[in-house]
């Protein structure tokens, strides 16, 4: 069996075992609000999202804090506010990928706001 197969099969069993979930969530949420399954899976999904994006909230800081404050404010506190901000939107989103069948803030809420780097005009220092 050659590392293709290997790849293969495991994306295989990837897609049944999210096709099962997203059906049983269905199910679960027809009885009125988000169900746990579809809460688990959205911050398992939030928490990925959030690892991979996560280098984009140095520039996105950067320009924010420059259209705010000024080009001067941007090139100083800006970098520091988004390496911050890098860090803890890895770090939430690490977090958030180990525990995401435990439901640690009430109905899955995010840990962050805006909930995903390119969440809109929500932002917070």
């Amino acid at each position: 069996m050659g590392r293709r197969s290997v790849w293969g099969t495991v994306a295989c069993a990837a897609v049944l075992v999210m096709g099962a979930a997203s059906a049983a969530a269905a199910i679960d949420e027809t009885k009125g609000g988000p169900s746990y399954v579809s809460g688990s899976l959205r911050k398992l999904g939030r928490g990925i999202a959030n690892v991979a994006t996560c280098p984009i909230e140095l520039p996105r800081t950067i320009e924010k804090v420059s259209l705010r404050d000024g080009y001067v404010a941007g090139a100083t506190v800006g970098i520091l506010q988004g390496v911050w901000r890098t860090i803890l939107r890895g770090a939430v989103g690490v977090f958030e990928v180990v525990t995401f069948p435990i439901e640690v803030t009430e109905g899955f809420k995010p840990l962050l706001k805006p909930e995903f780097a390119f969440g809109g005009d929500v932002w917070d220092e």
